[in-house]
């Protein structure tokens, strides 16, 4: 373990921005009292270290619009498209993410597997790639929450370490490092880091979701409707939740003209909670409630993936409860489909 106080913080990462890196850390928005947003971080810039950010920092390797080649018409007669851009592969600045919680490093697996397997792949984007490349996370290790908090309920919880280069433990005067990565031990060999024999303190427990055969219950009771309509009753369909979440990643591709014959094909967040999201050319919607859409959101992340992908594409991090203007609580929609269909996972479906 290694050792840093806390006021040697601003000039671990002034000599890392001066060496290269673009710093991000969790910042109070200017005029807020309690709103703390992932922004780039400037020397004399005041770093919020106790309170969570609104949202994930999820932008950095997976923007909310990127532009994918810029495009043009070879003439008024001709419609064939040709891409102006280079085709080299994409290039990405380094980033140090600082102050990252467990619940936002981890989320980057669920990012990884589906954007950044081996060149020539399925799941390979070489953008996300070389944005994911060139990426160094700095977590702080929890030792409070709040009522929104269940990463408990997956992994290790507050000291899940998975997509972290440091773990940074609070102590008395500072913070014990605990280097993960070949990144990381050359960030805490240098200064301002010392030695340290002390070993890390107890992290917090937040609340646990019983997560027990959730698949199977989610698919008997897909076609319940009536509780879907439950669960859902209070959704706006606003979006806050999918925006705000590390692990939600869908997107739509569209194209924006310059003049009459030139533009870019663009890439942007998206939400399954949009009644847009899933509207046919023809106008048919097979989502066309907000129990269909939230049904698939639930679904997705206890089901679909996990029985895709091998893991669960949900950290607990509790953003999505705590900003719902409606007061929406995925945990309880959890026990509301554990409690319902309970039986039926017990006696092989209905």
């Amino acid at each position: 373990m290694k050792f840093i106080i806390t006021e040697k913080i601003p000039e671990l990462l002034e000599s890392l921005s001066n060496a290269g890196q673009e710093v991000w850390a969790p910042q109070v928005v200017r005029d807020t009292v309690n709103t703390v947003l992932f922004a780039p971080w400037i020397p004399g810039a005041d770093i919020s270290f106790d309170m969570f950010t609104s949202i994930s920092a999820k932008e950095l390797v997976l923007p909310a619009t990127e532009k994918l080649f810029s495009f043009r018409y070879r003439s008024e007669n001709d419609l064939e498209a040709i891409e102006i851009e280079s085709g080299e592969e994409p290039q990405a600045r380094p980033i140090l993410l600082f102050g990252a919680r467990a619940c936002d490093a981890a989320a980057l697996g669920a990012l990884d597997a589906l954007f950044n397997g081996e060149p020539g792949g399925a799941f390979n984007d070489p953008a996300y790639r070389a944005r994911r490349g060139a990426l160094t996370v700095i977590t702080l290790a929890c030792t409070s929450c709040d009522t929104a908090c269940f990463c408990s309920s997956f992994g290790e919880g507050p000291a899940e370490k998975s997509g972290s280069d440091i773990f940074l433990y609070p102590t008395e005067g500072g913070y014990l490092a605990e280097a993960l990565t070949d990144k990381g031990k050359e960030i805490v060999g240098q200064q301002p880091f010392e030695d340290s024999c002390a070993t890390a303190p107890p992290l917090v427990e937040t609340a646990r979701v019983d997560l027990t055969d959730i698949a199977s219950r989610l698919r008997d009771g897909f076609a319940d409707i009536d509780l879907w309509e439950q669960v859902a009753e209070r959704c706006l369909s606003c979006g806050y939740c999918t925006y705000s979440c590390p692990t939600c990643h869908c997107f739509n591709i569209f194209d924006e003209m310059r003049f009459d014959r030139e533009g870019e094909r663009l890439r942007g967040w998206d939400a399954c909670m949009f009644h847009q999201y899933t509207e046919e050319t023809s106008g048919h919607n097979p989502r066309p409630r907000v129990a269909h859409r939230y049904r698939n959101r639930l679904s997705h992340k206890f089901w679909y993936y996990p029985e895709n992908q091998g893991a669960f594409l949900c950290t607990g991090c509790g953003r999505c409860i705590r900003g719902c203007p409606g007061n929406l609580d995925i945990r309880e929609a959890i026990a509301a489909v554990q409690q319902r269909h309970a039986g039926d996972a017990r006696n092989g479906g209905r």
